[in-house]
């Protein structure tokens, strides 16, 4: 004879709140709690930003993370949360490289040499913390360095982002001397 379990009103509570429960933190609110952490962390080196006059905004990147940025004279900045403490991306473009010649021809043939020969030349100049790219929209060379600050130094990155953005330039120069 075969019996069936009986189950008590209680433990069909139970067993419908352990249900909920495990429904409540699914990937999505997990993400979403990531996201939220991610904001208040970033809220020390957005400070640290604008201290040093930097316009610092806060905003979601392309991989839905958030990204304190910043546009200025000298390239753009990129703070993110990395692997052991802020990542910090550092930006530098060269506009219109060949936009003085004249020849819609040429100066398409140019771009596309350039954007062949751009490998190469990164590989023998560049650090393995920096690369170049072509930039389709500003139809130039565009130079970034990644560093990784830990927690503790949220209140330098101002400093370390005017210290190191006038690099870039230097580095972007070196590039296009290479490849002009």
């Amino acid at each position: 004879m075969r019996t069936t379990p009986i189950v008590t009103r209680a433990q069909e509570h139970y067993f419908s709140v352990m249900e909920e429960s495990t429904l409540m933190f699914d990937d999505t609110d997990q993400s979403e709690y990531a996201l939220a952490n991610d904001r208040a962390a970033l809220a020390p080196a957005q400070r640290s930003l604008q201290e040093a006059g930097f316009y610092a905004y806060a905003t979601l990147d392309e991989q839905n993370r958030w990204t304190i940025a910043v546009d200025d004279e000298l390239g753009r900045v990129d703070v993110r949360i990395g692997h052991d403490g802020y990542e910090i991306t550092l930006w530098a473009s060269s506009p219109g490289l060949y936009a003085d010649e004249e020849n819609e021809w040429r100066r398409q043939a140019r771009e596309r040499l350039a954007r062949i020969r751009l490998p190469s030349v990164a590989r023998g100049f560049l650090d393995e913390h920096q690369s170049a790219n072509w930039e389709e929209v500003e139809a130039g060379i565009a130079v970034s360095s990644t560093y990784e600050l830990p927690f503790n130094r949220s209140d330098d990155i101002g400093a370390f982002a005017r210290e190191h953005l006038p690099e870039l330039e230097d580095v972007l120069t070196t590039i296009e001397r290479q490849i002009g």
